[in-house]
């Protein structure tokens, strides 16, 4: 329940920021990004370094709001950007991936009405927000092969890359699901 809590003040959190007005409404907000960064005495320089790692995201946002809008609204928009991409990087440290897969499966737990099962819910979101990390390591490690193999990464070479990139997945798949198949048959 308390993770549920957690999601839904995140979600309304996030999203007021960005119906807001443009004005000091916003500076309150970074000021209560940083207090929430010190009082949950989580690792202040990985939360501002994963958020600086999204930058160019914010800075080509930025840029498109320049060329389709003023550079005043540009400037607000890159601002909320800013402060929602840092509150998700503190939610992200403040909860596990079970949190976030049992929040998932409270919210679908109308869904039972219709006779679906939202434990299964609750082990697909577990694998989907597992496997993330594996992939991202599995593609840095394709990345430094071909550096190391002095392949440049390009338009003509992408489909070999991102083929057995993708063969990649289906083998980590298929270990997973021979893993759950047989930890079914132990129960």
């Amino acid at each position: 329940m308390k993770d549920l809590i957690k999601f839904c003040v995140f979600v309304i959190y996030s999203t007021s920021i960005f119906f807001l007005p443009n004005n000091q409404i916003l500076f309150f907000f970074i000021f209560v990004n940083c207090v929430a960064m010190f009082l949950l005495r989580k690792s202040v320089n990985r939360i501002i370094k994963r958020t600086l790692n999204i930058m160019p995201f914010i800075i080509f946002t930025f840029i498109i709001n320049c060329l389709l809008d003023d550079i005043m609204n540009a400037i607000w928009i890159g601002i909320k950007l800013l402060i929602v991409c840092n509150m998700t990087m503190i939610y992200s440290n403040t909860t596990t991936v079970t949190g976030v897969a049992e929040t998932i499966k409270e919210l679908c737990s109308p869904l039972k009405l219709f006779r679906i099962n939202t434990d299964e819910i609750k082990i697909i979101v577990c694998i989907s927000l597992t496997m993330i990390p594996i992939l991202k390591k599995d593609l840095s490690e394709m990345k430094e092969a071909c550096r190391a193999k002095g392949i440049k990464i390009n338009i003509k070479n992408i489909k070999t890359i991102l083929s057995k990139f993708s063969l990649s997945i289906l083998i980590r798949v298929n270990e997973l699901e021979e893993a759950l198949i047989a930890k079914g048959q132990n129960y």
